[in-house]
C-alpha cells in the first residue's frame, strides 16, 4: 500500500498536469474549477464563486469537508464540531511556519482562515475528495504539506498532517493544530457554552504518542442535573531518521493561541513567534477552551502528525479512549479498509458510457464519474438522521427519505429495508404520516416531529414499497411489525408512543385510507391539499374560506395523480398476494381509482380557445385555479408537476391525446437551466398560493428550475417516448454541463436561480440533500438503461436517441448479475439478445420503442447478459 506521502505526490502530479496543460484537460473538466481525476476522485482548485463539499461517515453521521477547508459534523442534533458561518473563524485549522531569522512565515494549511501575508507568498493550494477521505494539499517553498481527514465506522475522526521537504538541506519549520470541538446537542453556539466546557491536557512519556487532550462539555437535563459529553484527542508523531523534534508546545487557551480577545485565527499572534508562551494545560469557564499544539521541527525529509478524535458519554469510555494507541500504518490500513468497503458497497450497480456521438455532448469520462457520486448522494439522502441544515425543523422527512430509498434499494436493498422499517414506526394510527420525524434522544422520550399535514407524505411510502417488492421479491417485509405515534397536539407538534402495532401491510392500508378519506367527496372526488403537497412553498390551496375550518376542499392535482398511482400499485399487490382474501379492498380501490380518474379529467383539465391546460390545483370550492388561464393574480400560468405526473402516474396511458398539451406546457416552462416549476413567477402579495410569492422571482420554486421538479418533467418525457426532448432537458439540468455553478458540480444541487435584475445566474441554494438526485438515478435506471423490474420479471427498455455509441450497465438482482450491453450500430430496428440468443421484443406504444420481457425464472445463473442494438 502507498504511504500518504506517495499518495500526496501522485495527487500533486495530477494537479500540475491539469494546471500546466494548455487544453485544461477538458475531457475531465467540470464547472467550479473542478476536475475528475483517476478513480473518480475530485480535484478542486481554489474558487471564490462558490464552494464544493463532501460528506463522510455512516448510519447518519455526517462529517462535512469543504474545499475551502471548513469542516463540521453532526449525528442528528449532536455536533462534535459545529458549523462556522461563512467567512468566520473555523473550528478546525492547521498551520505551518517557515523560520525566518526570529520570525516565522505563517502558512495556513487550509484555505481558511485567510492570513493576508500568506496570500502574497506564492502558496499553491488545492483539495482532493476521494470517497474515503479529503486531502488538503499546500505547496510552498519546496515543501509539500498535506492535511488528510477521514472518519471510521465508529465516528472517530482522523486528521493526518504531513510535510515533505523537497530540498536537500534541513528546514526549520513548525506544524500547528487548532481544534475547537462543540460536543453538544444544539443548533447554534451561545455565550454560555464556555461555562460548561473544559479542556485538559494529559501528558504521556512516549516517543511516538504525544500528550492527549480531553474535552468535557456539560448539558443540562433539568434544573438540578447535567450530563457529560467527552472528546478525547490522541496525538502521534513520526519523523524520518534525519529529522528531529526541537520542541513541542500545547495550549488549551484560545486567547493564547490567537493573541487575546480582540484577535482571531486570521491574526494568530503566537504562531508568528513560534511559541505559545506560558504552558496552560487546563481551561474552562472564563474563555473558550480549545486544543492547540505547536511542534517545531528540523525537517530533512518527512514529518507526519496524526490526531484522532473520539467522543463518548461516560467516564469508562473516556478512559478507554485515552488508553488507545495506534500507529501510522494502522491508520492508513484502516482508511484502506474503509475505501475497500465503500467500493464493494457501490459495486452492485455499475455504469460505463462509451464514446459520445456528438462532440458537443457531455464527455463520457465525466458522466461515468458523475454517476458514481450520484449514487453516493442518493445513499446520503437515504440514511440521514436529520439536522442536515441544522435548524429546529431540519428533521428526517418521510417524503425525502422514501424517495431516496426508492433509488437506494437497487443496490443496497438491506439498508433500504431497515430505513423503511424505522420510518414506518412514526406514522399515526389513522395512516397520517408526519412531514418529518426525529429519532428520540433517549428511550421513552417523545421525538420532535413536524406535524403539518402535507397531504403527499404517504404517497411516496406506497410507491417506494411497491418498487422494493418488485425488485427484491421480499414479501416477508410486509409481515414485519411496526409501531405508531399518537398525535396529541398538531399545533405544538407533540406526540406519544402508541400502544398499537401492526404489520407493514396494515400500515399501507392505513396510509391508503388516510389519503382516500381526505378527498373532496361531494364534488371533484380529488385529493385535498390540506397544508400542501410536494411543492412546500405553494401551501395556500388547502386554506378554507370558512374561518371556523382550517382546511377546505382545495385540491392538489399532483397529489391526486399520485394517489391514482398508489391505487394501481396497491391493487396490483393485493391481487398478487391473494385476490380472494382482499377482494373487498380491491373493489374499494378500483372504485376510488375510477372516481379520481373521472374527477381529474373533468376538473383538472381546463380549456380556452381550443387550448387545454392541466392545472396545478384549485382553492376551496374551486374558487380559483393555480396554473391556469387566469390565476388569482390575473396571469396565465403553467405548472410543471401536475403535467409531469399526468404521465408518471399512468393516467396518460388511458388517453395519449393529451401529449400535445403537456409538451406545450413544457415548452413554456423551458429556460436556460431547464424546466421551471412555474412560469411566470408569482409576485409578492398574490392571494391564495401561500408562501411561494415570498421567494425572489427566479429562485427555488418561484419561476426557476427547482431541479427535483425538472427531473419529474424529464421522467415524464422519457415515459411518453419524447426521448430527444428528455435528453435536451437532462443536459440543461445536470451541473456538469454548466459554465459555472455555486456549489458542488459532481452531484445534484436543488435549484438554479435566474434573475438578471438581482444578479442571479445559475446559483443554487444548496447541494447534496435534494430529491433531484434520486429522481435522476431512477431516470438512468428505468429509462436510459431501461431496467424496469415488475413482480414476475423485468422490462429491458433502453430509451431512444442515446447520445453515446454504447453503454454497459450491470446490477445485482438477488444473486444474479444482470448486465445490459447497449450499442448503436445504425440498424433500422432494435434487436435483443439474451446470452447471444436472439429474442423478439415488444413494441410499447406509450414509450414508442421496442422492449424485451425478461422473466424472473431466468435469474438462476450467476450472470445474465442482455444485448440491445439500435
Amino acid at each position: 500500500m502507498k504511504d500518504i506521502t506517495r499518495i500526496v505526490k501522485d495527487f500533486s502530479n495530477e494537479y500540475h498536469n491539469i494546471k500546466d496543460s494548455k487544453s485544461g484537460y477538458t475531457i475531465n473538466k467540470m464547472p467550479g474549477n473542478t476536475y475528475f481525476i483517476d478513480d473518480s476522485n475530485i480535484l478542486v482548485m481554489p474558487r471564490d464563486d462558490g464552494e464544493c463539499r463532501y460528506p463522510y461517515g455512516q448510519k447518519g453521521f455526517n462529517f462535512w469537508a469543504y474545499s475551502s477547508g471548513y469542516m463540521h459534523c453532526n449525528e442528528g442534533l449532536f455536533s462534535p464540531f459545529i458549523r462556522a458561518s461563512e467567512g468566520a473563524e473555523p473550528k478546525i485549522a492547521f498551520f505551518a511556519g517557515i523560520k525566518d531569522d526570529e520570525r516565522y512565515r505563517v502558512i495556513p494549511l487550509l484555505s481558511i482562515p485567510v492570513i493576508e501575508e500568506a496570500e502574497h507568498l506564492g502558496v499553491e493550494r488545492y483539495t482532493i475528495f476521494t470517497k474515503g477521505a479529503t486531502y488538503y494539499i499546500t505547496e510552498y517553498d519546496n515543501i509539500l504539506f498535506a492535511v488528510r481527514v477521514f472518519v471510521d465506522e465508529n465516528n472517530q475522526i482522523y486528521f493526518t498532517i504531513t510535510a515533505h521537504n523537497e530540498n536537500d538541506d534541513k528546514r526549520e519549520i513548525f506544524i500547528s493544530s487548532y481544534l475547537n470541538p462543540f460536543l453538544k446537542n444544539a443548533i447554534v453556539e451561545n455565550s454560555t457554552d464556555r461555562w460548561f466546557r473544559q479542556v485538559t491536557y494529559i501528558d504521556v512519556k512516549d516517543v511516538n504518542k504525544l500528550g492527549s487532550f480531553v474535552v468535557e462539555t456539560y448539558e443540562e437535563l433539568d434544573r438540578s442535573s447535567m450530563k457529560a459529553n467527552y472528546g478525547v484527542i490522541n496525538r502521534y508523531l513520526k519523523l524520518d531518521e534525519n529529522s528531529e523534534l526541537i520542541k513541542s508546545e500545547i495550549t488549551t487557551s484560545r486567547y493564547k493561541y490567537v493573541g487575546g480577545t480582540r484577535k482571531s485565527l486570521h491574526t494568530p499572534a503566537a504562531l508568528y513567534k513560534g511559541a505559545f508562551g506560558e504552558h496552560q494545560p487546563i481551561c474552562t469557564f472564563t474563555e473558550t477552551a480549545i486544543a492547540g499544539d505547536l511542534m517545531r521541527l528540523k525537517l530533512k525529509d518527512n514529518a507526519r502528525i496524526d490526531l484522532t478524535l473520539g467522543y463518548c458519554f461516560s467516564e469508562d469510555e473516556k478512559s478507554k479512549l485515552l488508553k488507545e494507541y495506534t500507529t501510522c500504518n494502522n491508520i492508513d490500513n484502516l482508511l484502506q479498509e474503509i475505501e475497500q468497503k465503500e467500493k464493494d458497497r457501490q459495486s452492485r450497480l455499475d455504469l460505463t458510457f462509451g464514446r459520445e456521438i456528438n462532440e458537443s455532448q457531455v464527455k463520457p469520462y465525466v458522466l461515468n464519474s458523475f454517476f458514481e457520486h450520484l449514487k453516493k448522494q442518493v445513499e446520503f439522502c437515504s440514511v440521514i438522521k436529520g439536522y442536515i441544515q441544522l435548524s429546529s425543523f431540519s428533521l428526517i422527512g418521510i417524503r425525502d427519505v422514501f424517495q431516496a430509498i426508492e433509488g437506494l434499494l437497487y443496490w443496497q436493498p438491506e439498508v433500504a429495508r431497515d430505513k423503511m422499517l424505522e420510518a414506518l414506526n412514526f406514522i399515526a394510527p389513522n395512516g397520517r404520516c408526519p412531514r418529518q420525524y426525529s429519532l428520540p434522544k433517549r428511550v421513552g422520550e417523545p421525538p420532535a416531529m413536524d406535524l403539518r399535514p402535507f397531504i403527499d407524505q404517504g404517497v411516496w411510502v406506497i410507491s417506494t414499497i411497491s418498487s422494493y417488492l418488485k425488485f427484491t421479491g421480499d414479501f416477508e417485509f410486509l409481515d414485519e411489525i411496526c409501531g405508531y405515534y399518537d398525535i396529541i397536539d398538531d399545533k405544538t407538534h407533540s406526540v406519544q408512543k402508541s400502544h398499537k402495532q401492526s404489520t407493514v401491510l396494515q400500515h399501507l392500508f392505513d396510509i391508503m385510507d388516510y389519503l382516500l378519506v381526505n378527498r373532496d367527496h361531494e364534488n371533484t372526488k380529488c385529493v385535498c391539499a390540506l397544508y400542501g403537497d410536494w411543492n412546500d412553498a405553494l401551501d395556500g390551496l388547502g386554506v378554507s374560506k370558512d374561518k371556523s375550518k382550517e382546511y377546505g376542499t382545495g385540491v392538489s392535482v399532483m397529489a391526486t395523480l399520485q394517489v391514482y398511482q398508489n391505487l394501481n400499485e396497491m391493487t396490483e399487490l393485493l391481487e398478487l398476494l391473494d385476490a380472494n382474501k382482499y377482494q373487498d379492498i380491491i373493489k374499494q380501490y378500483k372504485q376510488a381509482r375510477l372516481e379520481i380518474e373521472q374527477g381529474l379529467k373533468e376538473h383538472a383539465v381546463i380549456s380556452k380557445d381550443n387550448m387545454k391546460k392541466i392545472v396545478h390545483g384549485w382553492g376551496d370550492e374551486k374558487s380559483y385555479y393555480v396554473g391556469s388561464f387566469n390565476d388569482p393574480d390575473g396571469v396565465e400560468r403553467d405548472g410543471l408537476t401536475s403535467n409531469a405526473f399526468w404521465a408518471i402516474s399512468g393516467l396518460y396511458d388511458q388517453d395519449t391525446s393529451i401529449e400535445s398539451t403537456i409538451i406545450r406546457a413544457f415548452a413554456r416552462l423551458d429556460s436556460k437551466y431547464g424546466l421551471k416549476t412555474f412560469e411566470p413567477h408569482f409576485e409578492r402579495g398574490v392571494k391564495g398560493v401561500g408562501r411561494i410569492p415570498n421567494l425572489p422571482a427566479g429562485t427555488a420554486e418561484n419561476g426557476a428550475p427547482y431541479i427535483h421538479a425538472s427531473m419529474f418533467g424529464i421522467m415524464a418525457l422519457f415515459k411518453m417516448g419524447c426521448s430527444e426532448l428528455a435528453w435536451e432537458q437532462l443536459n440543461k439540468s445536470i451541473p456538469i454541463t454548466h459554465d459555472k455553478i455555486s456549489c458542488s458540480p459532481y452531484i445534484m444541487p436543488n435549484s438554479y436561480g435566474y434573475n438578471e435584475e438581482k444578479c442571479i445566474d445559475g446559483e443554487s441554494m444548496h447541494d447534496w440533500q435534494t430529491g433531484s438526485s434520486n429522481v435522476l438515478l431512477k431516470i438512468f435506471l428505468k429509462y436510459i438503461f431501461g431496467f424496469q423490474p415488475e413482480y414476475k420479471g423485468i422490462w429491458i427498455q433502453p430509451c431512444k436517441n442515446i447520445p453515446f455509441k454504447s453503454f454497459d450497465f450491470s446490477i445485482m438482482m438477488g444473486e444474479t448479475e444482470v448486465i445490459i450491453k447497449y450499442e448503436n450500430k445504425g440498424y433500422d430496428k432494435r434487436e435483443f439478445y439474451i446470452d447471444e440468443n436472439r429474442k423478439q421484443g415488444t413494441y410499447d406504444s406509450i414509450m414508442k420503442l421496442d422492449k424485451l420481457w425478461l422473466d424472473k425464472t431466468l435469474l438462476v445463473k450467476d450472470k445474465i447478459i442482455v444485448r440491445v442494438t439500435d
